[in-house]
């Protein structure tokens, strides 16, 4: 499965916080991280409000957008060391001039897509033209919308490399808002189908993983105390390499499947020693009937099993028994 890890904005414009944002990702287990590319001046105007108001050293949000994003050399040191570690780099771009940036610098090998831009056409129509796959959150779109942006993709011969990801944008989103269902929903439409998450709980990426999703994205955070508008949406480190544990379990014993038969072969062993046996309860000699009350059911299993005693009671006797003994095919006149 796919396993985005959302760093965002976490590292508040520091390379040194970030790249220690990368390694607590890694160490959890993660394979893909994510940033955020914000390019004020293309991005939005200067009386664009705050989601939330949260910092006291920005006057604006684009102030805010200015003093965390990296310079050109930056986001080149970033996507290099997320390289050397192995994992993959993602970066949402928030504008054509973000993405290009992006593009034609080979930081990136699909495209992630913010909700609030899941019907900037032109950005999508960009983004589309590089041939890259796409994943894009719909948390700040209606239904129609998402038929309209299906239309379009298809139009732009993209449909099958898009991911559409189920995604509530409140900051957190309450369990009793979650509402999966709309998995469902997304996955009839004929495309890949993934759980962007911000409840900042666990529960909520393993419901998704247990409803099949292909891809699944959280945000991280270093503490519950930490600086930032997406800490109570994010889940900690630990809780990060929990659910990435989980999630491979859940995908190894899913691609491995058996059938009871195998199961049962590959343990003959251990049940022959909790299976119940036949055992002889009093002895017995030649050309007597043998009832019910003349066997005593114990383990370990040997020639005859619990199951057979059917077969047993219906013969009779071949041979001087003993009480105690397990009943053996020499025991019994089975003609």
């Amino acid at each position: 499965m796919d396993f985005i890890v959302e760093l965002g904005n976490t590292h508040e414009g520091s390379l040194g916080i970030a790249t220690s944002l990368v390694d607590m990702a890694y160490v959890a287990g993660a394979t893909t991280v994510k940033f955020q590319m914000h390019l004020a001046e293309h991005e939005g105007t200067p009386t664009e409000p705050f989601r939330t108001s949260f910092s006291k050293q920005d006057i604006s949000r684009q102030d805010y957008w200015r003093r965390v994003n990296f310079s050109e050399e930056e986001w080149l040191i970033l996507a290099d060391y997320v390289s050397s570690k192995s994992m993959e780099f993602l970066c949402t771009p928030f504008s054509i001039e973000a993405a290009s940036f992006l593009f034609e610098h080979k930081l990136v090998r699909r495209w992630k897509v913010g909700s609030g831009d899941a019907s900037n056409f032109p950005l999508l129509d960009f983004l589309s033209s590089t041939g890259l796959p796409l994943i894009i959150s719909t948390g700040l779109v209606s239904w129609d919308e998402i038929l309209d942006l299906r239309n379009f993709l298809n139009s732009r011969g993209v449909w099958d490399k898009t991911t559409l990801m189920h995604c509530v944008s409140s900051y957190p989103v309450s369990l009793d808002r979650i509402s999966m269902n709309v998995i469902d929903d997304l996955r009839a439409l004929g495309c890949r189908v993934g759980y962007s998450d911000h409840s900042g709980n666990v529960s909520a990426g393993l419901l998704a993983v247990s409803k099949g999703v292909e891809c699944l994205e959280i945000h991280m955070t270093p503490h519950r105390l930490f600086f930032g508008p997406d800490v109570t949406s994010s889940l900690l480190p630990e809780e990060v390499a929990l659910l990435i544990r989980i999630c491979q379990d859940w995908q190894t014993m899913s691609a491995n499947p058996h059938t009871r038969d195998d199961l049962y072969g590959e343990g003959t062993q251990t049940a022959s020693l909790f299976r119940k046996g036949i055992y002889w309860a009093s002895d017995m000699g030649p050309g007597m009937s043998i009832q019910l009350k003349d066997l005593k059911f114990l383990k370990p299993s040997h020639e005859f099993d619990a199951i057979d005693y059917q077969q047993v009671i219906k013969s009779r006797v071949a041979r001087q028994v003993l009480k105690g003994q397990p009943v053996q095919r020499g025991d019994l006149d089975l003609d």
